[in-house]
């Protein structure tokens, strides 16, 4: 800016001079002529300019002038030099579809000395498509025969199509050579361009004649019961018998299926129902059923025939017999697998009676048994039995004879045996006195025939004295009072007598005798008595002799050391009391006095010290008598204060914030001596924290200045940038489109880090739009001054609203210098370096002029306006420098074009480490109205009443034969079953009417595909079943539609067709991915269509053929019982409350038992997948035979 302030000095000071030097008229003029006039033969005229002529084509088309064509231009006068020509485009208008486009292309014509002599024109190009295709030779009505198979196939010729662009889409709804059932099919041929425009031809064939309608006629074979193992195939079961349905029917095709009721208990025991199936060769609907009963059991037990009987022997010289019997024979009804016995006929026995055992097995299980006796009588082979004398115990010298001590018992063993011989042999230990011994005494008893057969015990005899002799008279304990002389006492009393059990000799001797002196106290007096094998006893008593002479000082108990909190009273009440007893009975109660001896004083502590507190206790009469004893006393506190709870470590997340709010309840404290505790912290609760990790210490002290510390840690995380998107849009479809163009506003951020504020070499301006702006310092060129900024992390600075550039050039400060917008791609086409639209527009006047053909890069001057400057200029230049950063990194930009469906789109806000995502959702709705038109042409008489599925509950009554539901779409899930019902509504009396539901689960527009008819049912009242979604196929989310159709007098032939009486509902259908944890239900390309049934059918009458009914009729339907689901085809769940280990049957329409089910418990399964569709009745028994019914059906 200095530069420029000093050129446009010097320039006025020059021209200042030149003026003073230059005198006159001519002078001046020819001043003038240099500076303000054209020099003589310049072109002053524009050059004259002629436009192609306005071009329309097809979408996509080259918009090159080559293809287009170019304008022609010629000088303005003969002073004029050949024009350059250029052109600008203006899109006046882009779409409906891909390549469709209408500029507006303005042709200028400059002269290349003077770009200010210039002309335009203008031409437009069209590039656009509003024909529809043509379709020729469309097919008539066709009409055929059917086929055997009551179908057939119907061949034509194809029409032709042509389109004005080329380019086109042939859909077709059958194609020639498909098959067509019987009736009339509309077959529907459409032709679409490129930009939906579309033409159709349709034409009608109709198939007739007579077909199979039939299904085949079938009978099972009888039910059969073999044994376990045997063959179950059909040669040995038999075979059911078929037979067509009409004589229009072919022959039969017979297949069977076995559905295992139960295995076991044996191996190769089974139960399972056979289920014959007739299909009709042609029409697999056609099709009849049949059930076998088939048995493999073994219930009976073998038998087992000539079972010897008992048998009596005597044994041989070895006391064992060898016995022989007869074996005997065993058969069965299925197979015998084993036939053992315990022992063998030829097996050696001893004495006594064993049974013999034969147990007979077959393939069951079954066990038959038969037993006998084999007896061998006895003979003498054991010892005597002998019972010796119990202990004897005598003086030493007592007789040791048996007739005194005591003689064994001897008994034979067995009355077959003899009686034994008795004798005995001694074994002497000698004892400690005269006489005394220890006799061991072992007694023999023999059988008198065999002496290798005897027994033996042995007899203890003890001739000892092992007991003291005793006192029979003691003296007592004796007081006597003392001489006061010479305090001693003379004891007298009467010496004690004894006797002994076994000796008359026996000593007694003593410590004192009557009549010794005894001195002051308690003196024992010890008697002993002693017979003649040293056996001794004692008898104590004692002497006391009082002191009744005070002598001695009395005794003091010193308290325990006493440590306490600082206090002014330390008194005995706290700090404990000496206590004295008198030294003798003689003597007063002790004086008990204290005295206080200072040892320290604690001056950091209130009422702190240590000192010696000295007892004395002395006699009442004598003060000579004095005892004394020390208690340190120690009043201090060194003990801190102790929590009594304490915040733990707290996180907070501030969720994008610059900060949180933190709040925490405060400890608490408590101390051994001091009730006033301080507690202080750096933190306080409330408190606003920052982002990172702060460290809260609290510290509690006592009077004594002892204090303790307590800290956590307050970590406030997810702060420092959050950004926030737009809501989730939804808009609907164009018309004239397959989606739509969405717009939304930008999502916004919040930054806590703060910006940079310094960048070497530039001056800050300040911070606008969450960006910062730099002023440089030094002067550049406008190609280096976008590179520059680029290189301090910004761009030149890009003004998006007159807000933005009346705050920047109000930071100029007089100032001018360079932005981001230029002309330097197009002339004239100025655009911002980051491509941001040119929402607006603020130049000085007279400009953008591009003079001399070379001002392509714009500078802001001091007053906000602007000006284009040379490429060779230098100026100072202005950065923007984003605070933060955001980028779209998923989804269509802004202002895109977006397809059916939903669409998730994604941004990233970043700032150095700092990075937070947000996304939203872009769901354009694509009720596809292409669909096929179905209706009723009458609903005066019946209409659809109600439809309920899945989240859909609509009774919305008569619509007038048709309509249409977009607003509350079915939630649906692939591969999951959902129930169904349909309710009729008539003006007056109730009628037969048909039903058929189709969903178009590819989202292609039509109900054709496979799977896509999906229930049917006829009924005057609520029809009700399931349907599955099918899993088989990618399973992405779809939204798309269901057709219910209701007709009078027949099901509706086809979803597209219109019939006299009835009404069409379609339903809006939203298809997701499954998210349940439970089993998904595969529904294959050719599962069933679901058949509904009306309440009335479920209250259907079944017999059941089972003993126990003794085939009663059965219409109790029991409220306790609960099936799912119902109508059911995979598995059925059965819950009860009420019948725990209860048996239950499971009966077929026919009332045919086809399950049985021992226990019943809370919850119960059954496999249904093979059982033929219809009505099943559910029997539960109790133990008294009543029974409890619950009704289902099993649909396919």
């Amino acid at each position: 800016m200095k530069k420029q302030l000093r050129f446009f000095l010097g320039l006025f000071i020059f021209h200042f001079l030149f003026l003073l030097l230059i005198t006159g008229i001519q002078a001046q003029s020819q001043y003038k002529a240099f500076y303000l006039l054209k020099p003589p033969g310049s072109c002053t005229e524009p050059p004259i300019i002629t436009c192609p002529s306005d071009f329309n084509s097809c979408p996509g088309a080259s918009t090159d002038p080559s293809n287009t064509g170019n304008a022609t231009a010629k000088p303005g006068g003969i002073t004029c030099n050949q024009p350059i020509i250029k052109y600008v485009d203006i899109v006046v208008s882009q779409g409906p579809c891909n390549g469709s486009i209408h500029l507006n292309r303005v042709w200028t014509a400059y002269d290349p000395q003077d770009p200010n002599l210039n002309s335009s024109c203008s031409q437009s190009i069209k590039l656009f498509d509003d024909q529809a295709p043509i379709i020729s030779n469309c097919p008539v009505d066709i009409t055929v025969n059917v086929n055997s198979n009551c179908k057939a196939n119907v061949s034509w010729t194809s029409p032709s199509v042509t389109d004005n662009c080329g380019k086109l889409f042939l859909t077709v709804s059958h194609i020639s050579g498909d098959v067509f059932p019987m009736g009339v099919t509309k077959v529907t041929y459409t032709a679409e361009d490129l930009c939906n425009n579309k033409s159709t031809c349709s034409f009608n064939i109709n198939v007739v004649g007579v077909c199979c309608t039939k299904p085949p006629i079938i009978n099972c074979p009888v039910d059969f019961i073999g044994c376990p193992n045997d063959t179950i195939l059909p040669k040995k079961t038999g075979t059911a018998i078929v037979v067509p349905g009409s004589p229009e029917c072919g022959t039969p095709i017979l297949t069977f299926r076995d559905s295992i009721l139960s295995n076991g208990p044996c191996p190769g025991a089974l139960s399972l129902i056979r289920i014959w199936t007739a299909i009709d060769p042609f029409d697999s609907i056609l099709a009849s059923r049949c059930m076998q009963s088939i048995i493999l059991k073994d219930d009976i037990s073998p038998t087992i025939l000539n079972c010897p009987t008992n048998i009596t022997v005597s044994p041989g010289i070895d006391c064992k017999a060898q016995v022989n019997w007869t074996l005997p024979s065993v058969s069965d009804n299925c197979k015998v697998v084993s036939f053992v016995s315990n022992f063998a006929s030829g097996s050696s026995f001893s004495e006594g009676t064993t049974t013999i055992t034969y147990a007979a097995t077959d393939i069951c299980g079954h066990v038959s048994n038969c037993s006998f006796t084999i007896t061998v009588t006895g003979c003498c082979q054991n010892a005597p039995n002998i019972i010796c004398p119990s202990l004897f115990k005598a003086c030493p010298g007592t007789s040791s004879d048996p007739t005194i001590t005591g003689q064994a018992i001897a008994t034979k063993s067995n009355v077959i045996c003899s009686e034994p011989l008795l004798s005995y042999t001694d074994s002497i230990i000698p004892g400690i006195c005269l006489g005394s011994m220890t006799i061991f005494r072992t007694w023999k008893a023999t059988d008198q025939n065999n002496s290798n057969l005897f027994a033996t015990c042995i007899q203890k005899i003890e001739l000892i004295d092992d007991i003291a002799p005793s006192f029979t008279s003691c003296p007592g304990n004796i007081t006597i009072n003392p001489d006061p002389i010479d305090c001693k006492a003379i004891g007298q009393w009467t010496p004690p007598n004894g006797i002994d059990n076994c000796s008359s000799n026996i000593v007694i001797s003593s410590s004192h005798t009557p009549g010794s002196s005894f001195g002051v106290g308690v003196t024992t007096v010890t008697y002993t008595i002693t017979d003649a094998c040293g056996n001794s006893a004692q008898h104590v008593f004692t002497v006391t002799v009082p002191n009744t002479c005070c002598k001695q000082p009395p005794s003091i108990q010193c308290p325990s050391n006493y440590k306490g909190c600082p206090t002014n009273d330390c008194s005995p009440m706290v700090s404990g009391t000496a206590t004295a007893i008198p030294a003798h009975p003689t003597c007063g109660t002790p004086i008990i006095t204290y005295k206080d001896s200072l040892i320290n004083l604690y001056s950091s502590c209130p009422n702190g010290k240590k000192f010696l507190r000295i007892w004395k206790a002395r006699d009442p009469n004598d003060s000579t008598l004095a005892t004394y004893c020390r208690q340190l006393i120690d009043l201090y506190d060194n003990i801190p204060p102790t929590w009594i709870s304490c915040p733990p470590n707290i996180t907070v997340n501030a969720n994008g914030a610059c900060e949180a709010i933190v709040n925490w309840t405060e400890p608490t404290a408590t101390d051994n001596c001091s009730s006033m505790i301080q507690i202080t912290s750096n933190y306080k609760p409330g408190q606003v924290f920052t982002s990172g990790s702060h460290n809260v210490v609290y510290t509690a002290k006592d009077a004594c200045g002892n204090y303790i510390n307590h800290s956590f840690i307050v970590t406030v995380i997810g702060s420092g940038l959050k950004i926030k998107c737009p809501s989730d849009i939804i808009v609907n479809k164009d018309p004239n489109a397959p989606g739509a163009y969405v717009n939304w506003s930008h999502p916004t951020v919040n930054v806590c880090s703060p910006c940079v504020d310094v960048i070497p070499g530039f001056i800050y301006m300040g911070t606008y739009g969450g960006s910062k702006y730099f002023c440089s310092n030094k002067a550049l060129t406008w190609q280096e001054a976008k590179i520059n900024c680029q290189n301090v992390g910004g761009k030149l600075c890009v003004m998006n609203t007159q807000a933005e550039n009346s705050w920047v050039a109000s930071k100029l400060m007089g100032q001018t210098a360079f932005i981001g917008l230029h002309d330097s791609n197009f002339e004239g086409n100025f655009e911002w370096i980051d491509n941001s639209p040119l929402n607006f527009t603020n130049w000085y006047p007279g400009q953008p002029n591009n003079a001399n053909g070379d001002q392509d890069y714009v500078e802001l001057l001091p007053d906000g306006t602007w000006n284009d400057q040379y490429s060779n200029c230098v100026r100072e230049y202005i950065c923007e420098v984003p605070c933060y950063e955001i980028k779209q990194i998923a989804g269509p930009e802004c202002g895109s074009f977006f397809k059916c469906g939903t669409t998730k789109v994604t941004y990233v806000a970043t700032q150095g480490n700092y990075r937070d995502t947000c996304s939203f959702n872009v769901t354009v709705k694509c009720n596809n109205n292409n669909y096929c038109e179905s209706r009723g042409q009458s609903c005066s008489y019946m209409w659809i009443q109600c439809v309920n599925f899945c989240n859909v509950n609509n009774c919305s009554g008569n619509n007038g034969g048709y309509a249409y539901f977009p607003n509350v779409c079915g939630q649906l899930n692939w591969g999951q079953t959902y129930s169904l019902c349909l309710t009729p509504g008539f003006s007056g009396s109730s009628y037969q009417v048909y039903w058929k539901v189709w969903i178009d689960y590819n989202e292609d527009g039509d109900f054709v595909d496979a799977d896509e008819f999906i229930a049917f049912g006829t009924g005057s009242s609520t029809l009700c079943g399931t349907f599955t979604v099918p899993s088989n196929c990618p399973c992405p989310s779809r939204n798309t539609r269901m057709r219910v159709s209701m007709a009078y007098g027949g099901y509706p032939s086809n979803p597209c067709c219109s019939f006299a009486y009835g009404e069409v509902e379609d339903y809006c259908i939203n298809i997701a991915p499954s998210n349940v944890t439970g089993p998904i239900i595969s529904r294959s390309s050719n599962s069933p269509v679901t058949e509904l049934f009306s309440k009335t059918d479920l209250n259907h009458t079944i017999e059941i053929k089972d003993q126990k009914a003794g085939g009663a009729q059965i219409e109790q339907i029991g409220s306790s019982i609960d099936i799912f689901p119902n109508p059911g085809n995979q598995l059925i769940q059965i819950n009860s409350s009420g019948f725990l280990n209860h048996q239950f049957k499971v009966f077929d329409s026919s009332g045919k038992q086809i399950y049985l089910g021992n226990q019943l418990t809370t919850n119960n399964q059954i496999n249904v997948k093979d059982w033929p569709n219809g009505y099943y009745l559910l029997c539960i028994y109790n133990p008294s035979g009543e029974r409890t019914i619950k009704k289902f059906v099993i649909q396919h």
